[in-house]
């Protein structure tokens, strides 16, 4: 059984190290056209460095404020399930 999960555990490793490399590729690719590098997009406003659009600034800004109130709610209710009395 062990060695099933660490067979699996290369497995996710390997797959990310491909995704992560094929984004990485990707990125330079719009960075050199003058495209957002997030979305890929000519961007109308950019960021104060120029290399990202506004529209996926903001959606990333929701995208953080929405993990971290998941994160709070989570731990507030394992805190309750959890706690002993």
């Amino acid at each position: 059984m062990l060695k099933l999960g660490f067979n699996f555990l290369i497995a996710v490793l390997l797959v990310l190290v491909v995704v992560f490399t094929w984004r990485t590729k990707r990125r330079e690719k719009w960075e050199r056209a003058g495209l957002c590098y997030s979305c890929g997009a000519m961007p109308q406003t950019t960021d104060r460095h120029g290399r990202i659009c506004n529209d996926c600034v903001l959606t990333r800004k929701i995208q953080r404020w929405l993990g971290g109130f998941m994160a709070l709610v989570i731990a507030a209710i394992a805190a309750w399930v959890y706690w002993p009395l």
